[in-house]
């Protein structure tokens, strides 16, 4: 996995939770199969820092690993994913270069029953985020996932 500028993904990236500024920008990576572990790991590291915990935390770190499946079994082996903070919600983007999804195909056909579905994961990822978006064509596939950061305790 590479950070697409170049940096260690231990390093600390553009957002952090001290950051008053509007956008965020939290993690830019390329990824493959080789990398799935490590991508979760960094999702759900720069996504705690933002005060997701427990259940959201695991349910949005299991969307964005199941739109990154999707991206790397259908997309050609890889993608790359883009993972900000803005406002008062976590966005994070997945692309890939694959051949896309066919002309008649529709996101909202993956709202039912996970029993009748081709995919199970875009169920999961539509039944866990805020708003989910697929653009595809023959150049590639894109999937903006939506979820919303708690309310900041305190004050």
């Amino acid at each position: 996995m590479r950070r697409v500028d170049g940096a260690n993904l231990d390093e600390q990236t553009d957002g952090d939770p001290g950051d008053q500024r509007d956008d965020a920008l939290l993690l830019i990576v390329d990824f493959g199969m080789a990398d799935m572990r490590d991508l979760r790991s960094a999702v759900r590291d720069r996504s705690r820092g933002w005060g997701l915990t427990g259940e959201e935390l695991a349910q949005f770190v299991l969307a964005v690993h199941e739109g990154c499946a999707n991206a790397v079994q259908h997309g050609g082996g890889q993608g790359r994913l883009a993972l900000w903070r803005q406002g008062h919600r976590l966005r994070c983007r997945i692309t890939d270069k694959g051949a896309g999804l066919p002309p008649d195909w529709q996101l909202d056909g993956h709202r039912g029953q996970p029993e009748v579905l081709p995919s199970r994961g875009l169920w999961l990822i539509n039944r866990v985020c805020e708003q989910v978006e697929l653009n595809s064509d023959h150049t590639g596939t894109c999937l903006l996932l939506s979820f919303r950061l708690p309310a900041p305790s305190g004050g």
